[in-house]
């Protein structure tokens, strides 16, 4: 009785334990892949939300 019930608690351990492993890895493969932005990259999305004007990127996209 006692060791049924304990393998099935380990079986649901296994299991909570392989899925938790399964979203970390996922979580660390999305936030790597943001992380790769190129410079030219930084200076479309920083143009884009306002953080510079035309001119500045034009300035820094020269110097890139």
């Amino acid at each position: 009785m006692f060791g049924d019930l304990a393998m099935m608690i380990g079986m649901m351990l296994f299991w909570v334990v392989l899925i938790a492993i399964g979203f970390y890895l996922l979580h660390r493969f999305i936030n790597d892949r943001k992380e790769e932005l190129s410079p030219m990259e930084i200076l479309k999305v920083r143009l884009a939300k306002g953080e510079i004007t035309l001119d500045e990127f034009e300035q820094l996209s020269k110097k890139l």
